[in-house]
This record gives structure tokens, sequence and C-alpha cells, in this order.
């Protein structure tokens, strides 16, 4: 008869691969990509995007830092779309910083344009966002401008008023100077637009930035997509407790702590458990990096707390059945 050890183990392996499965699922590898810039200089100075493809700057532009005292901004695109039914938003134009920190972005969504600013009343990801329904339901060219004032924002299309909303103060201040303008695509993981851009341009208080302008855009060659870590993966548009992830990512460690607890007694520690609990999360999470997954620390963190809790509550059974 094998001696309990290697039952322990018997039992233990299945019981990891479970959290592996769950942890994973579903299966679809992605492993990191380099991804060729198919953004490209039209013969007229403008930007055409065949494809996945970006024109950025190379830092912050220097302007983004004095904001603060500004009394009007206007960005102004001249654009055609390539498609009417490009999804995500797809992104035009954007000042951010990944797809979920942004200063101001112009997407289109289905035949829509969707203006997101970060202004008071919105979150960091500029919503709730503005709309303009019909936009790109044709292939013309059309010129879109976004004024942006300490107490309003109008969005204006081929001179047509087709938003005017009041602002409770500037939204300047709330503003990231550390952001990068980036058209046609936002690193990393952005929502890739296809058409041509053959104006764009910011006026600031009168003083006017060609952002088509070689000396202010760049296009690289490419790059690679790695998929991010989600640092903390609760939905900022809605409580913390309303997350189902929540309470999965906590209750499902908890049955590891007391497996672990009653294969190892006091042989193991609650920290020495709860550091295990880690370990194995902390791997979830790695391989969530090549798989459609996001990975978070904040599945790491309810995880270990996790099973520190069913540790906590086999003792308290095991020391009430033993009082018995």
């Amino acid at each position: 008869m094998p001696s309990r050890g290697p039952i322990k183990i018997m039992i233990l392996i299945p019981f990891l691969l479970g959290y592996w499965a769950v942890g994973l699922y579903p299966f679809s590898f992605e492993p990191p990509k380099h991804v060729m810039n198919q953004a490209k200089r039209t013969a007229d100075g403008g930007l055409s995007f065949s494809g996945v493809g970006i024109a950025r700057t190379p830092a912050p532009p220097g302007w983004l830092s004095g904001l603060q005292d500004t009394s009007r901004l206007e960005i102004r695109l001249v654009a055609r779309t390539d498609d009417p039914d490009q999804r995500g938003p797809a992104r035009l134009f954007t000042i951010s910083d990944g797809v979920s920190d942004r200063n101001l972005t112009l997407g289109q969504e289905g035949d829509d344009l969707v203006v997101r600013v970060r202004r008071p009343g919105s979150d960091a990801n500029g919503t709730p966002a503005l709309q303009v329904t019909g936009l790109f339901s044709d292939a013309k060219w059309h010129e879109i401008r976004v004024r942006l004032a300490p107490d309003r924002l109008v969005v204006t299309v081929d001179d047509k008023t087709r938003v005017d909303q009041a602002l409770s103060g500037s939204p300047f201040p709330e503003w990231n100077p550390d952001y990068a303008l980036a058209m046609g695509n936002e690193l990393p993981y952005g929502r890739a637009w296809t058409g041509e851009i053959r104006t764009a341009s910011i006026d600031i208080d009168g003083r006017t930035v060609d952002v088509l302008d070689p000396a202010e855009i760049q296009l690289p060659e490419g790059w690679w997509e790695i998929r991010p870590l989600d640092f903390w993966s609760i939905h900022r548009d809605r409580p913390y407790y309303r997350s189902p992830d929540i309470y999965v990512n906590f209750f499902g460690f908890i049955p590891f702590g007391v497996l672990l607890m009653l294969f190892f007694g006091r042989r193991l520690s609650i920290v020495h458990i709860m550091l295990f609990g880690a370990a194995l999360s902390l791997s979830i999470e790695t391989m969530q990096i090549l798989l459609p997954r996001h990975p978070s620390v904040t599945d790491l963190v309810l995880n270990t707390l996790g099973a520190g809790v069913g540790v906590a509550l086999a003792r308290v059974a095991t020391r009430s059945g033993a009082s018995d």
C-alpha cells in the first residue's frame, strides 16, 4: 500500500491542474508577435493606414505641459474611412497611454465618430463618451473639429455643430502631460483604424501645431506586441463589489488553503500556505500573458488572501472537531 506522501501528491497534482485549467481557459495561444507598421505617408503629406499602423510622437508633446492656463484648444482633422464598420473604437487620433487612460481620443465605432475626453465628471478613460452618428457611413472626406474651453466642449463636422456640451470646469487640469500623441492606432494593443488623414492640427490659443509635420510625428517600422498586465482589474465604472471576478478569485482559492492545511497540518504556517497560493496564482497570471486573458495583480492578491482564509478556516474546524 503506498505511503501517505505519494497519495497526497497524486491528489494535489490534479487539484493544481484544475486551477491552471480554470485560470487559463480559453486556451487560444497568443505568443508575442512582431507587427509591421502599415502606416504610410501620402504624396500630399498626409497619412494612409491600409492596415495595423501608427504614426506617433516620439515623446509627449511639449505643449501638453502648458495647458493649465489655456483658454481654448481645437483639434482639426480632415479624414476619410476605408471601412464604414470599424470597431473598437478604432483610433483616428489619440493622446493617451494605452487603451484605458487618455486625455482625448477620436475613434470610429461602426459608422459613428466616438469622442472621449478626460474632463470634469469623466473617468480616466474619458467616458462617458460623446458620439456623432453616421459620420463614417460614406468614404468621403470630412472635416472634424473638437473645441475645448474651460466651460464648453463642441464637436463640429463639416462646419455643422454635432455636439455642444457645457462643462463644470476646465478639462485641462485633468489631463496628463506625459501621454504621447498617436494616429491610426495606440500602443499597446490599440484598435487599428484604416483610412486616410490629410490634415491634422492643434490650435492652442491661436498658436497652430501641424501634427503631420515630420518633425512632430514618426512612423516606426514595427513593434512587438505582448499582452499587457492589467495592474488593477477593477472596473472604474462600477463599485468594486459588483465585479464577479472579485468573488471568484477570492473564494476559488479557499479550497487550496484548506487542502494544504489538511495535508501538512501545522508543518506549514498560514504565511507559508499564502506564499504557496501566491506562487500558484503567479504561475497562472504569468501564463495568461500568452493567452487571450488579462493577467492582473488584483487576481494575485485575491487568490493569496483566499488561500490564507482557507487555511484559517480549516484550522478553526479542526480545533472544533478536536474539542468535541
